[in-house]
């Protein structure tokens, strides 16, 4: 128990100094500047859990901006884009993103609407502590403790994900929040790095040059946000590959090998993940829920619901239905 109230007091003191040399060196809002709200749900172990909501229109990317803590974000809903080091990153329900405290950060919102996310602010002990769970030789910089920027989730890391705000809501024993967060920690830097196992496989497997790889990136960027754009119309694979330049069958193996899922899996796991939010929000109509989405009917629906998340999406939505 003293171990756990000295990360979460460290964790504050290093939000603390952080936000405010932010606040000090930034110019102040003008009148119509972004709105958002950042809400803090719980504190433990050196994590302190976060609901944040944005309401953004559509913007261009904005100046470098460090991020406060070291931090492991959910989106729940939207999409926004995120620069570092020159490599864009499209964010959107199917993803968890890392970082890395003082680091900077460009963002944009190709799309309006905002976005919504649970972060999770992490104490530095606590970030070297659950990578080092995986990779020992990854967690001896406390500066970057985060080394793989971002994941597409995991569906038990998304069911573990509602199940600790459900708890939260509800006000369930210490005890049970607790053991959510934790297991919701290493589940999501558990799958980074299996994720990074399968770039590197590739890597290994295909020798592709920096600037190739910067090339499949950019692709595999410009997919996922067209596909965000229309998801309930899906444009077809070779309106796709048209207008970057290249096949079908070449677009289809760059996005599997670099995403680490194929097309259609990444289309239907961002479909049910966007479901989910909407369910954990009391989606009474599942018939309009599924069309809305682009599935062809109820039963495609909750077929791939299951198939995702390993329960109905009336039982998800009994199960975590913020009521």
């Amino acid at each position: 128990m003293l171990r756990s109230k000295n990360l979460g007091a460290q964790l504050r003191r290093e939000t603390q100094r952080v936000v405010y040399r932010q606040f000090m060196s930034c110019p102040r809002p003008q009148e119509g500047a972004t709105p958002h709200v950042r809400r803090i749900l719980y504190e433990s172990m050196g994590i302190s859990l976060i609901d944040f909501q944005c309401w953004a229109p559509v913007e261009t990317e904005g100046p470098e901006e460090p991020n406060a803590t070291h931090s492991i974000v959910f989106v729940r809903r939207g999409v926004f884009q995120r620069t570092q080091h020159r490599e864009i990153l499209t964010a959107d329900p199917s993803h968890v993103l890392f970082f890395n405290a003082l680091h900077p950060y460009r963002y944009s919102h190709p799309l309006p609407g905002g976005d919504d996310c649970t972060i999770l602010a992490v104490a530095t002990d606590t970030a070297l502590h659950l990578v080092a769970r995986q990779s020992p030789w990854d967690a001896e910089e406390a500066s970057r403790p985060f080394r793989i920027p971002c994941v597409l989730s995991s569906p038990r890391a998304g069911r573990i994900h509602y199940e600790l705000l459900s708890h939260v809501r509800q006000k369930s024993p210490e005890l049970v929040i607790e053991d959510t967060l934790a297991e919701l920690a290493e589940e999501a830097v558990r799958i980074a790095y299996a994720s990074y196992a399968w770039q590197r496989k590739y890597v290994k497997d295909s020798l592709p040059t920096t600037g190739t790889l910067r090339r499949h990136r950019d692709m595999t960027e410009a997919v996922k946000l067209a596909i965000n754009e229309s998801l309930e119309r899906l444009p077809t694979l070779h309106d796709l590959a048209q207008d970057l330049a290249c096949s079908p069958f070449h677009l289809s193996r760059i996005f599997h090998q670099t995403a680490g899922l194929s097309l259609r899996r990444y289309v239907s796991r961002l479909r049910v993940s966007i479901a989910a939010e909407r369910l954990a929000k009391g989606a009474a109509d599942l018939t309009e829920l599924a069309l809305d989405l682009g599935f062809a009917d109820h039963s495609h629906f909750t077929n791939a619901f299951r198939q995702e998340w390993g329960i109905s999406p009336s039982r998800f939505r009994g199960r975590f239905f913020a009521s």
